[in-house]
């Protein structure tokens, strides 16, 4: 860090820190998902297995965009996963929720 002490000194400080870095439990089977381009009125699902890898209890809570906004639609939005095991995840695209009619000035 350098701290100014003058109009033209300045002075390097040195600060001792420690940081800890700790990797996420929960992985998931899937980094990437897609969606057809769908016809209005139809969807698309996926399902995502969420596994705790660690040897804590953990409670996960999915946090999508309204869904009026992205026509998605997350099945559980929070869900406990125990120490060493995993839960599934339905993620459902829903193309119904295309406003169509807008129209820009």
């Amino acid at each position: 860090m350098r701290l100014i002490t003058g109009k033209m000194t300045v002075r390097e400080v040195k600060l001792p820190y420690l940081a800890n870095v700790t990797k996420c439990p929960i992985i998931s089977d899937k980094y990437k998902i897609e969606f057809p381009c769908l016809p209005e009125g139809e969807f698309s699902e996926s399902v995502i297995e969420l596994s705790n890898k660690s040897g804590k209890n953990y409670t996960i809570e999915v946090v999508p965009p309204t869904n009026g906004l992205c026509g998605l639609t997350v099945n559980p939005l929070v869900k406990p996963i125990e120490a060493g095991k995993s839960t599934l995840v339905s993620v459902k695209f829903d193309s119904l929720f295309r406003d169509l009619t807008y129209k820009s000035h």
